[in-house]
């Protein structure tokens, strides 16, 4: 066995530049992205590390807050991956990094089983094994994603579909143009009103969801995009975080769906700007809905599975699934 310890810590500074090396690094699970939510919904933060020595193998940051009054860690909303992040075992032989991976999941698990009644973690997915969450009693779910290299804008236009060139085209042809803003409230609008169309309530009121937006883009974790037609009426909102050299799709909303090659337009001159700005992959962030599927399939990346692990005690097993 690695022999690794359990370091409970309150050191964000130093879980921020684990994050930063991680192969598993991502805004979800950066400090500005968590403390965003802590505000505003009074989630306390845990910050967990298993290492061997002073290496850190392993780190964890925590949400939690209570359900039915115990203490709970589930993914906060907008937030595609969270849970464990690894250090970079790509120089080391195979044998090791499960030693040390499974290991340091169970430091984590034996930790967490203590002290929480359910806890819920969406994996990234450069972690492609997960047979110690199976051993440990988890519930494990597949989820997946595309994710586009956009280091060269001409292979990633050839790459689209013929019936998205056409829409971009007709976007074009009708003076759609895109423009970038520090406004939220039209995203806030369009998201909460694409999500109810579909025939459920969102998750968050306008006022609140307003709020976490602000202050995410105040913090620099997301830049929101408009699509325009000329008469400067927003058809479609989109906000993307970038994090180091990879830009990911975190929250969307239009108006109609009358103009939907309005969101089309939009996210391929999103990823316009994105590659001339040194962004040189794109993470679209989900792909399990068949619509949302579809319409990302278009943009013709590269799909990738990760793992969704749930924990649970008690009466709260029946929210595992």
């Amino acid at each position: 066995m690695a022999q690794l310890r359990l370091e409970i810590s309150s050191d964000f500074d130093e879980f921020e530049k684990f994050n930063l090396s991680s192969p598993q690094s991502n805004p979800f699970q950066s400090i500005g992205w968590l403390k965003a939510f802590s505000e505003i919904f009074d989630i306390s933060l845990e910050i967990l590390f298993a290492k061997k020595g002073d290496e850190i193998v392993a780190g964890l940051i925590l949400p939690v807050k209570k359900k039915l009054i115990f203490p709970a860690s589930t993914p906060l909303l907008f937030t595609y991956y969270s849970g464990i992040l690894f250090k970079d075992f790509s120089r080391e032989k195979r044998q090791k990094q499960i030693i040390e991976k499974n290991e340091a999941i169970e430091k984590i698990h034996r930790y967490l089983e203590s002290k929480l009644k359910l806890f819920i973690f969406k994996l990234h997915y450069t972690i492609d094994d997960v047979r110690q969450f199976k051993w440990l009693g988890y519930k494990i779910k597949p989820r997946h994603t595309f994710i586009l290299n956009i280091e060269s804008l001409e292979r990633a236009w050839d790459g689209l579909s013929n019936s998205l060139k056409r829409k971009i085209k007709e976007a074009q042809e009708r003076d759609f143009k895109v423009i970038k803003t520090t406004d939220v409230e039209k995203l806030s609008e369009q998201q909460i009103l694409s999500y109810e169309k579909s025939g459920g309530k969102f998750f968050l009121g306008f006022k609140d969801l307003k709020k976490l937006l602000e202050k995410l883009v105040q913090n620099g974790t997301i830049q929101v995009y408009h699509v325009v037609d000329k008469n400067n009426t927003v058809l479609a909102s989109r906000g993307i975080s970038i994090w180091k050299d990879k830009g990911y799709d975190i929250i969307a909303g239009m108006r109609d769906r009358e103009v939907d090659v309005a969101s089309h337009f939009l996210l391929w001159k999103i990823l316009e700007d994105l590659s001339s700005n040194g962004v040189r992959e794109f993470d679209f962030c989900g792909a399990d809905i068949q619509s949302v599927s579809f319409f990302k399939t278009q943009f013709g990346g590269e799909i990738k599975i990760s793992f969704e692990v749930g924990y649970a005690n008690g009466i709260f097993k029946i929210l595992i699934r």
